[in-house]
């Protein structure tokens, strides 16, 4: 399965604006970002806006939530302005554009200079008030976690019987490259591990790497696309960094801030280890379904190389 991104060019985005804004856009531009939404930037006037495209609106309404809720707080959270429907299989939202570019964008040297105020963000995100909202998992649109436990949220991701883009999802093991035994071994391990993370809950990016943070070069202006936002271990997008960028040691750049802060990070490793587990595996489900047989091995070396 390779189309998984929606069907949107740039022609077809710009028709469809039009038509919903009733007013011509300028410096319409895809962006390349992410595996299953279609996105592009615009300009109306002399303002700059974002648009996404994807099978489902859950996400947009939960990257809504997450910034009414938590951008008063200082994390600097794009706005939603609006989700609709295109058709009865795609779904928009249109947000704010944020000023800057993409971390990620930048050479090494230049993003070496940057870590040390993402690193006071990440500090930032992780101290936000939740309020009301209970449980664990996903960010429901009342602002309560989907699950009561973590350990259950995570092996909720894994479960046989899903709705959405993991529905039928056992079949990859019969109809693809995806490995069941190496797959159990790995599952294994990653809930035994889930144990060590504590109670407390955290609200988690979900999807926290450099192409989603943007600056001016010198500091954070925005962190984007918080539509897989949970609420759980923080540790698990210094796993998501870490495995989009290994090179910066970003999860141990962390800890040592916090040390000097004399503040300690309780069962680091393992629960690193099981963060890494867990996006892997996910990985390897998701490119057996996109057939890209390279990436699916490359994964599954680091992850048996983890747990060795």
């Amino acid at each position: 399965m390779s189309g998984i991104k929606p069907n949107m060019d740039t022609r077809s985005a710009e028709a469809f604006l039009q038509q919903i804004l009733n007013k011509p856009v300028t410096d319409l531009q895809p962006i390349e970002q992410g595996e299953v939404s279609k996105v592009f930037s615009y300009r109306q006037h002399d303002e700059e806006f974002i648009i996404h495209f994807n099978s489902g609106s859950e996400g947009f309404v939960r990257e809504r939530y997450v910034h009414e809720t938590f951008s008063s707080q200082g994390l600097p959270i794009p706005r939603v302005l609006e989700i609709g429907r295109v058709n009865e299989d795609l779904c928009f939202s249109i947000a704010e554009k944020v000023p800057g570019r993409t971390i990620i964008s930048y050479p090494e040297a230049e993003i070496k200079q940057i870590l040390p105020d993402l690193i006071q963000h990440f500090k930032i995100k992780n101290e936000v008030q939740l309020g009301r909202a209970k449980g664990y998992g996903w960010i429901q649109p009342s602002g309560d976690g989907t699950h009561e436990s973590w350990p259950d949220f995570l092996a909720s991701f894994f479960r046989e019987e899903q709705t959405g883009f993991w529905h039928n999802w056992y079949a990859l093991f019969e109809d693809t490259f995806l490995e069941k035994d190496v797959y159990q071994h790995l599952y294994g391990i990653m809930i035994e591990l889930s144990t060590y993370s504590t109670q407390q809950r955290y609200l988690v990016h979900g999807d926290f790497h450099l192409g989603n943070m943007l600056t001016d070069g010198q500091r954070v202006t925005g962190i984007v696309d918080w539509e897989m936002a949970f609420y759980g271990d923080f540790v698990f997008d210094l796993a998501t960094q870490h495995l989009w960028t290994p090179q910066l040691q970003f999860p141990e750049m962390v800890r040592s801030a916090w040390a000097s802060e004399g503040r300690d990070i309780p069962h680091f490793e393992e629960r690193l280890k099981c963060a890494l587990l867990f996006k892997g595996i996910d990985g390897l489900r998701f490119y057996a379904k996109k057939g890209d047989r390279n990436a699916y091995d490359s994964v599954k070396a680091e992850l048996l190389r983890l747990v060795d």
